[in-house]
């Protein structure tokens, strides 16, 4: 009876490290996806800014905003479960620049998505999680 009690112990605690490994690891695994996606983003936007500064061509400009819409739509899904960045000041200036291009023109976000557009604009300002 002492042996099955220990054996059955055992297997129960074997068990509950295995549980919670596991969902710490998947955890973990999942906020450097989600840090992975933001970085994505965030240059995704850098480079979408630079080509709308320099181009003049209509339908140029036009693929570069959706671009910076769907940029912004990714920094929005995803930032909420990255918990523990901290913007650099090249994130922060290109996330201001954003902001600024997106102030100017107010037809560019919009729609259903807005909402995650909107909270990816609001990534690397000091009021929020990631400055």
């Amino acid at each position: 009876m002492k042996t099955l009690l220990w054996l059955a112990a055992a297997l129960a605690s074997g068990a509950i490290g295995f549980y919670v490994g596991v969902g710490y690891g998947a955890k973990t695994l999942g906020a450097i996806a989600a840090q992975n996606e933001v970085y994505d983003g965030v240059e995704r936007i850098s480079v979408s800014l630079t080509a709308l500064a320099q181009a003049d061509v209509a339908r140029s400009n036009q693929l570069h905003e959706q671009n910076l819409k769907s940029a912004l739509l990714q920094i929005g899904t995803y930032s909420t479960s990255v918990s523990y960045w901290h913007c650099s000041d090249k994130e922060r200036d290109t996330m201001q620049a954003a902001r600024a291009y997106a102030h100017g023109h107010p037809a560019l976000l919009g729609g259903p998505l807005q909402e995650f557009e909107l909270r990816g604009l609001d990534w690397c300002t000091p009021s929020k999680g990631g400055a």
